[in-house]
């Protein structure tokens, strides 16, 4: 299976409404909202698998559209590799 993991150049700081994310290799600043953060943590800090995180969204934020949710964490998963933030790690 392959993982992900936030690359050598990012930084994330957690903020009270979110995170910030900070490529030192671009300088970019990419802010990122509760869920984001949330997901970024579980997925690239913590090397959750994605079902892992769905469960943990589903009951933090009391969400009921198991698909919708699914098809958002693959989007963000494109999104940041997209960006250049993460970089795949084998397990």
């Amino acid at each position: 299976m392959t993982n992900f993991v936030l690359g050598d150049s990012v930084v994330y700081r957690k903020e009270a409404d979110g995170a910030l994310i900070y490529n030192h290799a671009t300088g970019i600043v990419t802010p990122l909202n509760a869920t984001a953060a949330y997901l970024c943590e579980s997925l690239f800090i913590n090397r959750e698998d994605p079902e892992k995180a769905l469960a943990g969204i589903k009951v933090r934020w009391r969400v009921t559209d198991e698909e919708a949710v699914k098809s958002d964490i693959a989007r963000f998963i494109i999104g940041m590799k997209q960006l250049g933030l993460i970089e795949e790690k084998g397990i």
